[in-house]
């Protein structure tokens, strides 16, 4: 499956997936219409490919630049409050067939009304789509199960959280279950899903205040450690949030190793 995290992060979220036709189907368009179409300049894209954009909630680093699109392309959940057409309006666990995608529509458990995941497949291939959830119910982890990608939220360090100078509220909003997954939140839903067809993981929305990468890999690798899962096949990626994430950004698992 051809896809291109274009923004990752607090600043803005954006991801293209990419059919046998060059047609796309966004999810999530976070950033001012500017930066957006510089993000896919850098992965060779054109905005004339983007024919379904799916919002996946209406926080503005999801979708800052709707006015950019025609709301007859737009898709969100009916809770949204956006002026979309009656059939573009999803529903928890909905089916959805567009552009030769078909997607399994997956409620997230975050602040805004309607927040979704996805389960998307295409070819004969799956790749589950999670980020802005404070958890993950047990029958969504059975959804997601044994997928050929992973697009996985793993947004923040607990320790740094607290360090940091973010006000209280703050703070416990990320923590609940309203909230976001932390890094080991993510590593221990991706112990309970990952099976022999997993091929790639690319780890979405980390922060840049209150994570970094070497923290979010040690977790992971410490977690499939003490599970005795073997990861070694596995390519892994971390998106960005200040440029399109390439695939020379990938690495192999084996090539790290499971760290302690």
């Amino acid at each position: 499956m051809k896809y291109y995290v274009l923004s990752s992060g607090s600043k803005g979220n954006s991801t293209a997936f990419v059919n046998e036709n060059d047609e796309i189907l966004l999810v999530d368009c976070g950033l001012t219409v500017v930066e957006l179409k510089r993000r896919f300049t850098q992965a060779h894209l054109s905005f004339d490919q983007i024919k379904a954009v799916f919002i996946t909630h209406t926080h503005s680093d999801h979708c800052s630049a709707l006015k950019a699109f025609s709301k007859n392309i737009i898709y969100a959940h009916k809770l949204s409050g956006l002026d979309i057409p009656e059939d573009h309006q999803l529903c928890d666990y909905d089916d959805v067939n567009i552009l030769g995608f078909n997607l399994l529509v997956l409620p997230m458990s975050h602040d805004a009304t309607g927040t979704l995941g996805f389960l998307m497949n295409y070819q004969n291939e799956k790749l589950a789509y999670i980020t802005d959830t404070g958890y993950l119910h047990i029958q969504i982890q059975r959804s997601i199960n044994n997928c050929d990608y992973y697009l996985i939220e793993s947004n923040y360090d607990p320790r740094m959280l607290m360090l940091s100078n973010r006000p209280q509220y703050l703070k416990q909003r990320i923590l609940s279950i309203k909230g976001h997954l932390s890094n080991m939140d993510c590593a221990v839903v991706l112990a309970n899903v990952i099976g022999p067809k997993t091929k790639e993981i690319c780890f979405i929305h980390r922060s840049l205040e209150t994570n970094t990468e070497a923290l979010l890999l040690q977790t992971f690798f410490n977690v499939m450690k003490e599970k005795d899962i073997d990861i070694s096949h596995l390519k892994i990626g971390i998106a960005k949030q200040d440029r399109s994430l390439e695939r020379e950004d990938f690495y192999e698992s084996k090539k790290q190793g499971q760290t302690s």
